[in-house]
């Protein structure tokens, strides 16, 4: 799916690897998150923002949970 990207870059946060699946969870709980959903939905569908949500969601309420 690196075609759908200008100049076949894949963007600096992706999932194709623990590490930057791991910052991207970080990234989304940090509140920073609409950046990754928009490139996820690039190369996917919209199957991208249930995936996102619930992890703002399910992700705060277990940090404000400790």
């Amino acid at each position: 799916n690196v075609d759908r990207f200008p100049d076949h870059d894949l963007p600096r946060w992706n999932f194709t690897d623990f590490m930057h699946s791991f910052m991207i969870v970080f990234r989304v709980l940090c509140g920073e998150w609409i950046e990754s959903m928009w490139d996820c939905m690039l190369v996917g569908d919209v199957s991208c923002i249930p995936f996102f949500l619930a992890t703002v969601v399910i992700g705060n309420f277990v940090v404000l949970n400790l």
